[in-house]
């Protein structure tokens, strides 16, 4: 009988902890977190392989902010981008409002490649959107 009940305690308080509110940081990360969709024009299709950087900028910086580089992805790619991805941790707040953002390839995985790459234009985002379609449509010789 107490076995049950403390069965039955145990329970009630990881529910009670699985509700509590996300802590601030979480919040933020959640709420201006960016997906959508990165497509390759079928034109350059066969010449955009190897890694996908998904960058992002904000508008008074020409430093990225965020990151992601994906290995060998297939395309359509579904991605999220988000605070959580900045680059320096004490730039996290500037992920937020109007940023700057961008998809390119490398072969190599050098996001810096002087040729051979393919590259979308870039494009003025919101923090926080959904469903952004982005364009691999530009091959770099």
């Amino acid at each position: 009988m107490l076995k049950g009940f403390f069965i039955v305690i145990v329970s009630f308080l990881i529910l009670l902890s699985s509700c509590q509110k996300l802590p601030p940081e979480a919040q933020f990360i959640e709420q201006n977190k960016i997906t959508g969709v990165i497509a390759v024009d079928s034109k350059i299709k066969d010449k955009c392989s190897g890694f996908l950087f998904i960058i992002v900028r904000n508008i008074e910086s020409p430093q990225p902010l965020a990151v992601k580089r994906i290995k060998n992805p297939d395309y359509p790619y579904e991605f999220t981008i988000s605070p959580a991805d900045v680059i320096i941790e004490d730039n996290l707040k500037l992920f937020q409002g109007d940023l700057l953002m961008y998809a390119r390839t490398s072969k190599s995985g050098n996001p810096f490649e002087e040729g051979g790459y393919c590259e979308s234009e870039v494009k003025t985002v919101k923090a926080g959107s959904r469903n952004i379609k982005i364009i691999l449509d530009n091959y770099k010789e």
